[in-house]
């Protein structure tokens, strides 16, 4: 049958239409993927850790819940500041690198920074300068938040240690300690203190969260130290809020002095509500894992089938126009393959893989080629058996009387002749492998740092499945689900109206 005619059948084949939308909206995903992820899909806390999808705030359940909010402002001249005994200050533009700025997570790269020169008392413990300030808070509580700012000490003398304090004062009045001295200046997850990292002449990022147990330990005491989601617990209210920021001198054995910038000072909140597809258990985002996954799995099912269609149709082809020995030989090669239990060996084979970092970075161009290897005796057959149809009919014959030779009759007889049946193996042959992969994934979840939507299932189960607080992370698994599906879907679609536009006693029915 003409191109062209198949092609205008396809048109007007809702079933065929229907398959190809699915993979043409997929395979659009797959290719613009750079342009319509997001973040790193292994970047952790881009937002709070196990948000629903944003769209999913239209119920009532999680209505109220927090977007990420960056509640502060950047620059100090903001903030409402004052100075402390011997102490004075003054905004200047800071200039700190961006890779300090970009762990506060703004991304204004000059701020008003305030410049604090203070007389240190001996033997005593001075606040030298004080930033406040007030915001609204209107959501309902969030898992976790983040906050810190940047210092830079340019001299320090005769001090026996300077150190940065977090206060926040509730709409009540209550005032949560979210920095304390005596756990933080010898704490080995975060710089707090001159004497515990600061480097002088250098900017220096204080950078602290509620899910470090520092912070919940100055905020809730010694017990607060295992207390998962604190941010339940401190930004527990709605109304105005007051973060506080103070610099703390300690006093030498003489009097001494102090002079160094403080600026970007951040509180963000990490939100509960995030993207098109929310957050997994450590606040990545699904929707940059769902759109790259879909390159995985498009890539290893169209090129699988595609060479095990191009293998299976040249070996069946060579059997069925050569016969005898030839046809003898590689049908009980393909006899042997097809007793092959596939999986089992499938994740034999991927096991094997995985055990060597030189193999496992090619992971998926070995699967193509291992579904190739165990796939192909099927398609033989079948495209044997056309060809052994196609042979014996008179035009073949006509053609061998005049003198065709079988390279001849291959490329001007048989191989036309077979086309319809290739395409339509084609496509019913590529879901096959999409699934297959995924379970594979699944199965084997640390054997690529890639993300796959069989990666994205393997790790739902693991912590979602008995996630019954956070209802089981519905939005981690249902998506790289249903996407699996209709994508299988799409391509059995496609191959039962290929078959049919081909097959003229199917077109008759």
């Amino acid at each position: 049958m003409p191109g062209e005619s198949a092609f205008k059948l396809l048109l007007h084949n809702r079933t065929g239409m229907t398959g190809v939308v699915i993979i043409a909206f997929f395979g659009l995903m797959a290719l613009f993927a750079p342009y319509l992820a997001g973040p790193s899909p292994s970047q952790t806390y881009v937002t709070g850790p196990w948000a629903v999808p944003a769209w999913a705030t239209i119920f009532p359940q999680y209505s109220g819940l927090p977007p990420n909010l960056e509640v502060a402002p950047s620059s100090l001249s903001s903030w409402r500041s004052a100075a402390g005994p011997g102490a004075t200050y003054e905004f200047v533009q800071a200039t700190p690198p961006l890779s300090a700025i970009s762990k506060t997570g703004y991304s204004t790269s000059s701020a008003a920074a305030a410049l604090i020169s203070a007389s240190v008392p001996p033997g005593s413990e001075e606040v030298v300068y004080t930033a406040n300030y007030t915001f609204s808070y209107n959501y309902k509580p969030p898992y976790e938040f983040k906050f810190g700012a940047l210092v830079l000490p340019l001299s320090v003398n005769n001090v026996s240690d300077f150190y940065l304090r977090f206060l926040l004062v509730k709409p009540d009045g209550d005032v949560v300690h979210l920095t304390s001295y005596e756990i933080m200046s010898s704490s080995f997850e975060e710089d707090i203190s001159y004497n515990n990292g600061f480097r002088l002449g250098n900017w220096n990022t204080v950078y602290l969260s509620t899910m470090t147990p520092d912070v919940n330990s100055a905020a809730f005491g010694p017990s607060g130290a295992g207390i998962f989601n604190s941010g339940l617990r401190i930004l527990n209210e709605t109304g105005n809020y007051t973060l506080v920021v103070q610099v703390v001198a300690l006093g030498g054995s003489s009097p001494g002095s102090l002079k160094l910038e403080l600026a970007y000072p951040f509180l963000f909140v990490y939100g509960r509500q995030y993207g098109l597809l929310g957050s997994d258990n450590r606040g990545r985002d699904l929707w940059s894992q769902f759109v790259w996954g879909s390159r995985i799995s498009m890539e290893v099912g169209l090129l699988a089938a595609l060479f095990t269609v191009v293998v299976g149709m040249y070996i069946g082809v060579i059997a069925g126009v050569f016969g005898g020995a030839v046809d003898e030989t590689l049908m009980r090669i393909a006899d042997i393959f097809l007793v092959i239990p596939f999986l089992p060996l499938a994740i034999i084979i991927v096991f094997m893989i995985t055990q060597s970092a030189f193999l496992a970075k090619d992971l998926y161009i070995w699967l193509i080629v291992l579904f190739t290897v165990l796939s192909w005796p099927a398609i033989a057959r079948v495209i044997r058996s056309q060809t052994l149809t196609v042979k014996e009919r008179g035009y073949v014959e006509a053609a061998r009387a005049l003198g065709a030779g079988r390279g001849h009759i291959i490329s001007k007889h048989i191989l036309p002749n077979i086309m319809s049946l290739v395409y339509a193996n084609l496509a019913l042959n590529v879901p096959g492998f999409i699934l297959t992969e995924a379970a594979l994934d699944f199965l084997f979840p640390g054997a690529s740092a890639v993300p796959t939507w069989g990666r994205i299932l393997s790790k739902a189960f693991d912590y979602a499945s008995s996630a019954i607080y956070y209802n089981f992370g519905w939005w981690w698994f249902i998506f790289p689900g249903i996407a699996i599906v209709l994508l299988s879907l799409s391509f059995v679609l496609l191959g039962y109206a290929l078959d049919e536009i081909f097959n003229p006693r199917l077109r008759q029915r």
